[in-house]
């Protein structure tokens, strides 16, 4: 059943009131007028009011609630177009809710597999490390057998002398002749004491870089293990600092990267030559040259000679991992290591440190 407009019901509503208050008002007034022509004009009048106002009301509501009803239309198409907006940015907000789990999740498993080749290249490179310094031991071991050789003669020595003084019983009589072989003892043990020492410290296995280091104590070390092959025809040239250069480090790491750099500038010089080591303080930094005038480098190779496994020795002669080895450990140090070289000139090695 169709619903009777809002404006049609309230103007009758209002014909109804008025009819009856026409009706019913001239029936009271009927009682007491008995002139029949009054009450009827009365009553006209009263229909006419009824009626005109009737019809006034009725344009007037028409009027303003057609207005209404349009604003109720607009709002609702308003509403209409609010609720599908809002459905399908819900859909496409769960669209990328989804993909940006989708993604996160993608990112946490790379993220993982990221960590996963990290650490297995952190290994990897320490194992490296330990390989390369095994190879350099291999290296010095002859050099070790021959200066610890030297020493032990001494100590055979000296004890031969002691043997023979004691089996004759001639201490006495031959004192500056003991006194002799003594000190060769203590020379030969002492010699051998250090050498050994500076093989512990080169093989020194620590992760921390918060040891207190003495450069010049572990650029000695390393030269002492490497004595053997510090051939007659190379001539070193030391220039040390007047004090001793104190750093925080590793001393293990430390002592393998001067090791390596050395043996270098040592293969360079093919006849003679020299290698000179130098070190100074410059603006919070401790320097360390090492120069050679050996062969030098290649310009096209210079740039290259930190990566691993890149060499331009005879095969055998090298891994190809000691500069880049210790271009790891130096700025694991969060030091510098720079290359200068000129072909037939030789080759300048300079790491730059944090002082302490």
């Amino acid at each position: 059943m169709k619903r009777i407009k809002f404006e049609y019901k309230i103007t009758l509503a209002y014909l109804l009131v008025g009819s009856f208050w026409i009706i019913f008002s001239d029936k009271i007034l009927s009682l007491f007028v008995e002139d029949t022509s009054i009450t009827q004009a009365q009553t006209f009048k009263g229909w006419f009011y009824v009626t005109v106002t009737a019809l006034l009301f009725y344009f007037f509501i028409k009027k303003h609630l057609t207005k209404l009803r349009e604003a109720e239309k607009i709002l609702a198409n308003h509403k209409r177009m609010l609720e599908t907006t809002v459905r399908e940015k819900t859909h496409d907000l769960e669209f990328a809710n989804k993909m940006l789990n989708a993604t996160n999740q993608l990112v946490n498993s790379r993220n993982k597999e990221l960590k996963t080749s990290l650490e297995n290249l952190r290994k990897t490179q320490q194992q490296l490390i330990q390989a390369e310094k095994m190879a350099s031991l291999g290296v010095l071991t002859a050099g070790v057998a021959h200066e610890i050789n030297n020493p032990l003669n001494y100590i055979m020595g000296a004890y031969v002398g002691l043997q023979r003084n004691y089996e004759t019983d001639s201490f006495a009589e031959n004192k500056e002749q003991v006194a002799f072989f003594l000190d060769a003892l203590k020379t030969g043990i002492e010699r051998s004491t250090s050498i050994v020492q500076g093989l512990n410290k080169f093989n020194h296995n620590s992760d921390s870089f918060d040891e207190e280091c003495n450069l010049h104590e572990i650029i000695d070390n390393c030269l002492r293990i490497l004595q053997y092959q510090l051939r007659p025809e190379i001539k070193l040239n030391k220039s040390f600092y007047k004090k001793d250069i104190l750093i925080k480090g590793n001393t293990g790491g430390l002592h393998q990267v001067f090791t390596n750099v050395l043996i270098n500038a040592i293969q360079a010089i093919s006849a003679q030559g020299s290698i000179s080591i130098t070190t100074r303080k410059s603006r919070g930094k401790a320097l360390v040259e090492i120069a050679d005038t050996g062969l030098g480098i290649n310009p096209e190779h210079i740039k290259r000679i930190t990566e691993p496994f890149f060499t331009t020795k005879n095969p055998g002669q090298g891994t190809g991992l000691g500069l880049s080895i210790a271009y790891t450990i130096i700025k694991e140090h969060k030091a510098e290591m720079d290359f200068q070289s000129e072909l037939g000139k030789g080759t300048t090695v300079t790491i730059s440190l944090p002082l302490k």
